[in-house]
């Protein structure tokens, strides 16, 4: 009986916020065609309804930000997000604000499997509860975790072109400030965003050194490792800084080549790796092809769910494994 009451509930929502939608859109088409007949005003402070909802949502966010700024421990645990907010950000997002996004994304994914629940008309498990708590809530650092590798990609390919153009400022009689101020102007992508935190910190009186081993820790690259090593060596004993950057700019441009060649011979194998990574989601669509009913009992039952788990945490450990067979270093 009380899970008829909440679909009655949700039901009627769901129809007043479908009417809303159709009245709304009859009124543009309304406004559409009166506006032939109209006069724009030379300030227009219409909003859209997206731009409606984003400000909302931004309003939500800075007062659970506000309020969790509070805790320490939300303060310690908001410091690694930091490295995420770029450059142009900085006055407009804050390091709490993305945990305050992680607890939305959170309840949201246990309103909606809250939701499925009662429409199949079954309360949620605290199972399902948690599990789709915790997914929720984890999905922007899988996200960033995401990014990160792609950034640290993007940045490894750019890098050797920072060093080049630092190395010709340097030769032109240039400070260090100016050098990487080129290259936050010369280049685009991540490492541009990188270097404008670099100028800044510069700016603030870090050394180069210092500066370059921040820059390390955010992107968690063994070339940037490599040139804060020379570069904090530099600082220590003194010498030629054209020379310093004229072996990194050497030994990037053979890491690279040699990075060319591995990639050319290892790319039957590195194949053959992704394709045994994908033989299991094949061979599950195969099979769910010619009986659509053959995996319910893994959604549907206890059991199922703890051997659904199983399976998920197997294949990560496989997917690992396969990664570290496979992955070559130098």
């Amino acid at each position: 009986m009380n899970v008829f009451i909440i679909q009655t509930i949700i039901m009627v929502i769901l129809a007043f916020i479908i009417f809303y939608l159709i009245i709304y859109n009859k009124a543009l088409k309304i406004e559409k065609r009166i506006a032939k007949y109209s006069i724009d005003s030379i300030k227009n402070k219409s909003v859209s309804l997206f731009d409606l909802l984003h400000n909302e949502y931004s309003k939500i966010i800075h007062k659970l930000s506000s309020y969790l700024k509070k805790s320490i421990v939300m303060k310690k645990y908001s410091l690694k997000y930091n490295k995420y907010i770029s450059y142009d950000e900085t006055k407009d997002i804050s390091a709490m604000d993305f945990v305050s996004n992680k607890f939305i994304i959170s309840l949201l994914f246990v309103f909606i499997i809250s939701f499925a629940r009662i429409i199949e008309g079954n309360l949620p498990s605290l199972f399902d509860i948690l599990l789709f708590g915790l997914l929720g809530f984890f999905l922007l650092d899988i996200y960033f975790k995401f990014s990160d590798y792609r950034k640290k990609k993007q940045v490894e390919q750019e890098l050797l072109n920072a060093i080049i153009i630092m190395n010709n400022a340097f030769r032109s009689g240039r400070s260090t400030m100016q050098a990487i101020e080129i290259v936050a102007h010369e280049l685009k992508g991540p490492i541009k965003q990188e270097f404008k935190k670099m100028h800044l910190e510069i700016s603030y009186g870090l050394s180069l050194d210092v500066v370059f081993d921040r820059f390390s820790k955010r992107v968690e690259s063994e070339e940037v490792s490599y040139i804060t090593s020379s570069l904090s060596i530099l600082n220590k004993t003194g010498g030629n800084i054209i020379k310093v950057f004229s072996s990194i700019e050497k030994m990037l441009f053979n890491k690279q080549k040699l990075k060319q060649e591995m990639k050319s011979l290892t790319s039957s194998s590195s194949m053959i790796s992704k394709v045994l990574l994908f033989m299991p989601f094949v061979f599950v669509l195969f099979i769910t092809a010619l009986n659509t009913s053959y995996f319910l009992p893994l959604f549907n039952t206890t059991e199922g769910n703890i051997l659904l788990c199983i399976m998920v945490l197997l294949y990560g450990i496989y997917a690992y494994v396969v990664n570290r067979i496979m992955k070559v270093r130098f």
